[in-house]
């Protein structure tokens, strides 16, 4: 009879034990790790398209909202299956900042277990993929991707991104056994593909990782000839669909202006920072120092530093080749970093940033596994392997420490900011983000300063010259705001430079009684008016113009023109009925007195214009119960008692009269027309 123990058969075998301490241990380190994001706020940069400031999100998962994220453009890119998941975070928990942190993280938590996951089951190699997982889980460059609201795309498109691949595994795996189900895992493939290309446009090369995974580890072909013909056909229903969407991408970000041409950034200058930037992850991926939310374009790297980059990544790409029958993971993780940066190393060039930590959070996968699979051969060669598990245990420690520092600056908007400014040079967005948000605190003197900031490191930020002219038009600082809003206007000529300036033209010429500058008020109003015939409020200001100068016929026929452009501006017929008044023309004033109350019903002021309209026409039977309905809506109205009383002594009903003129003295004693109408009244 043996001596030794035999498990249950109910029990797991210990490799599978194992793998399910390491995959709670992953999930348990990740959550405690980043736990602080549920306390964090939405952040004033993008979170504003994606969420804070984008009404369709905020109404939860309706049938127009669901219909609008298809043919949506947020942020100048196309990712309807994203937007749906905003919604739903409103639908449940409204705008309530802690809950889309929460998802974030329970996303990543998700992806980092498939990664786990789907390495363990491809290789076999419990503990180098459980390294893989830990460092994706824990490092610090993939902050941006989980902390920050707006980058939902990342984590959930991830998450598509390994279900596709855990799909295509099982494809693979059934086809060898000619298995029907085959054919089941290649449909769900191409399904999470599709859901996970509608979350980010990135997944265009996820085909290209396919085909890394078929040679190692899924061994289906080898380098050299013959080559793998079959392999790419079946890629190809992936390929079409990374091909439509790097159409519909294109033409979306072309729209919305994000698009650089290569007038604004030469065929040059784009590859110099591509190539300088791929050098540049690797370098933040073993010293994640500096780090910001945004890197901008620095226009032009020095030539030495693009040469040294470009023979630093051919000298690894051939290592990479050379070692590919030996350690075939090398050329496998070293191409998936290369490959899958591609969409966002600024070939094409969206946006200002040169580099984003965001863009990292698939391609370090590569360098991960490199590290983790060459970790464990020189190891064993070098007879070290009993110092790697607290070699491992280190490096993730200080990922683990550099992350929940990195994670402080995400909390809000002004800790973004600053970061910015601290860590990047000459970083004029970020001051012009930080001046927003002072802006909106009301805190003039900072926001004013940070303007002035971004403007001397960039002076033909024309957005900032705009914000900083309606600061100094609110301060009645005239000649500063029109030289700020001339300085935009010269830079990005358009409709809002041409009406911004007109709108403190206007200013300045009232509160001077500058005829000349009325003048060009006028011109410049007439100039916004060719860019945009059909804006309203341009015509409704420049009616205010026109009425400043007394010209009273000019303002009359722009508050009509304004009026039939957009007939719900209530400060448009409040106006139209004054100047009907005036003229006399009560018919008129009585119509547009009704419009105010169409809109807002509760107005009891609009209610006694239109009673007194309604009186100066003579139809004082339907005056007297529009009076009525004012006062009703506010019986301190004293105004309107005088003229309901004025209406009933017209017709007669003296009692009546004298009892509102009472009502109206009591309410205002010194109401001297009252006091004098009254003693008429009562006079024999």
């Amino acid at each position: 009879m043996s001596g030794r123990h035999t498990p249950p058969a109910t029990a797991p075998p210990p490799a599978r034990r194992a793998s399910r301490w390491v995959a709670l241990a992953l999930a348990l380190a990740t959550l405690a790790v980043y736990w602080p994001v549920t306390g964090f706020q939405f952040v004033n940069y993008d979170d504003t398209d994606f969420v804070t400031a984008n009404p369709h999100v905020q109404a939860g998962l309706t049938a127009a909202g669901f219909k609008w994220a298809w043919h949506s453009n947020v942020a100048r890119n196309w990712h309807p299956v994203t937007m749906l998941t905003h919604m739903l975070d409103c639908q449940f928990f409204g705008l309530r900042p802690g809950w889309p942190h929460l998802v974030n993280l329970l996303l990543h938590v998700a992806n980092t277990l498939l990664l786990f996951h789907l390495l363990k089951r491809m290789t076999g190699a419990l503990w180098r993929a459980a390294a893989v997982a830990a460092l994706f889980a824990l490092h610090p460059l993939h902050v941006e991707s989980v902390a920050w609201v707006a980058e939902r795309k990342d984590v959930l498109s991830t998450l598509f991104w390994f279900l596709t691949t855990w799909a295509y595994l099982r494809y693979v795996e059934k086809f060898k056994v000619q298995s029907s189900k085959f054919k089941v895992f290649y449909a769900l493939a191409l399904l999470f593909f599709a859901l996970g290309l509608m979350s980010k446009p990135m997944l265009v090369t996820l085909p290209f990782t396919l085909l890394l995974l078929d040679y190692w580890p899924l061994g289906r072909w080898q380098f050299g000839p013959p080559f793998p013909w079959r392999l790419c056909l079946e890629k190809i229903p992936f390929l079409l669909m990374s091909a439509a969407l790097c159409v519909v991408t294109y033409l979306f970000q072309q729209q919305g202006g994000a698009v650089l041409d290569v007038r604004n950034l030469p065929l040059a200058a784009r590859l110099g920072n591509a190539l300088v930037s791929y050098a540049a992850y690797i370098g933040k991926m073993f010293w994640p120092r500096h780090l910001a939310g945004l890197y901008l374009h620095s226009g032009q790297w020095p030539g030495w530093q693009v040469a040294l980059a470009a023979l630093l990544l051919l000298a690894l790409s051939v290592l990479a080749l050379l070692q590919g029958r030996r350690r075939p993971w090398l050329p496998v993780g070293w191409f998936w970093y290369l490959g899958t940066l591609v969409p966002v190393i600024g070939l094409v060039q969206v946006g200002m940033q040169s580099m984003a930590d965001r863009y990292t959070y698939v391609p370090l996968i590569g360098l991960f596994v490199i590290l983790a699979w060459g970790a464990w051969d020189l190891a064993r060669a070098g007879r070290w392997s009993k110092f790697l598990p607290a070699a491992a245990a280190g490096a993730l420690a200080a990922c683990a420490a550099a992350t929940a520092h990195q994670l402080t600056f995400w909390k809000d908007s002004e800790s973004l900011f600053n970061r910015m400014i601290e860590a990047t040079p000459n970083n004029y967005m970020a001051h012009y983000n930080l001046a927003n948000l002072r802006a909106r605190e009301n805190r003039i003197d900072d926001a004013i300063s940070n303007y002035s900031a971004a403007l001397e490191e960039e002076p033909n930020y024309a957005d900032a010259h705009n914000n900083l002219g309606g600061l100094f038009l609110d301060q009645k600082r005239y000649d500063d705001a029109i030289a700020h809003y001339r300085a935009a206007l010269r830079i990005n000529p358009g409709f809002l430079r041409y009406f911004n300036l007109a709108n403190a033209l206007a200013d300045a010429a009232s509160a001077r009684h500058d005829t000349n500058l009325f003048a060009e008020a006028v011109q410049t109003f007439r100039q916004a008016l060719q860019l945009d015939p059909g804006s309203s409020q341009a015509r409704h200001n420049l009616a205010l113009t026109w009425q400043a100068q007394g010209r009273a016929d000019e303002a009359l026929a722009e508050f009509e023109q304004a009026a039939r452009l957009d007939s719900n501006r209530l400060d448009t017929w409040t106006q139209l009925g004054f100047c009907y008044v005036q003229r006399n023309n009560m018919e008129r004033a009585a119509a547009a007195f009704r419009q105010i109350i169409r809109l807002r019903p509760g107005d009891s002021g609009a209610y006694g214009c239109l009673g007194n309209a309604l009186a100066g026409q003579n139809k004082l039977d339907e005056a007297i119960p529009v009076y009525l309905t004012a006062l009703k809506l506010n019986p301190a109205d004293y105004q309107t008692e005088f003229n309901l009383a004025l209406t009933l002594s017209r017709q007669g009903k003296k009692a009546e009269a004298a009892d509102h003129y009472r009502q109206a003295l009591r309410l205002n004693p010194n109401y001297t027309e009252a006091q004098r109408a009254l003693r008429q009244l009562q006079s024999p």
